[in-house]
């Protein structure tokens, strides 16, 4: 039971209440929410691709420019019109589905709760026989909305994180692979003409 004035705390209490509220809000893979889920990371991946795309633009133009090539010029700036308008629209349909999430997981979870509030006897407990929980219908409805709002507005950065992490982690990777090369081509030149006499 929750002791007044108690902190909240991240421990493993509160990974299995997150994992029960998870089985709550996805019940199945096939399930509504599971599928605008994965249309939400689809939807993040995409976008995270067309701003790659919009990043290597600037480059281009350096070679366009430098050789005055008015055609080039023309279709790069079609190209980066494009990709920004394809950008913006990927933004609103993540955000639209974020929010599509957040009244779905709302309608579910506070239905979850209404049934377990008016379960047996816990309706009548929680509002004559206990002092320290002022309100409970209303605190369910807040703390709902509350906790939906927060998830679904985070849910596009959490599902993008892991997948720039390992994607930037690699290329950096990458990089430093070939900086040892170069770093290491003088000896490496070397080596291989001394294997050779």
């Amino acid at each position: 039971s929750a002791v007044a004035g108690s902190q909240p705390r991240l421990d493993l209490q509160f990974l299995h209440r997150f994992l029960q509220i998870l089985k709550v809000l996805f019940p199945s893979w096939s399930s509504q929410n599971a599928l605008m889920f994965l249309t939400l990371l689809c939807l993040t991946l995409l976008e995270q691709l067309v701003i790659y795309q919009v990043g290597l633009i600037p480059s281009q133009y350096y070679g366009v420019l430098g050789n005055k090539d008015l055609e080039g010029f023309k279709t790069l700036t079609f190209l980066a019109v494009m990709l920004i308008v394809l950008n913006s629209t990927l933004k609103s349909f993540d955000q639209f589905t974020c929010n599509l999430l957040y009244v779905s997981w709302r309608k579910d979870l506070t239905e979850h709760l209404h049934c377990l509030y008016f379960r047996g006897r816990v309706y009548y407990t929680l509002n004559v026989l206990r002092d320290d929980i002022d309100n409970p219908d209303q605190r369910i409805s807040q703390d709902v909305e509350r906790f939906c709002r927060q998830l679904s507005s985070m849910a596009s950065k959490l599902i993008v994180s892991p997948f720039s992490l390992v994607y930037y982690t690699y290329q950096c990777f990458q990089r430093f692979k070939h900086m040892q090369i170069r770093v290491n081509a003088e000896p490496a030149a070397f080596y291989s003409r001394h294997q050779h006499l």
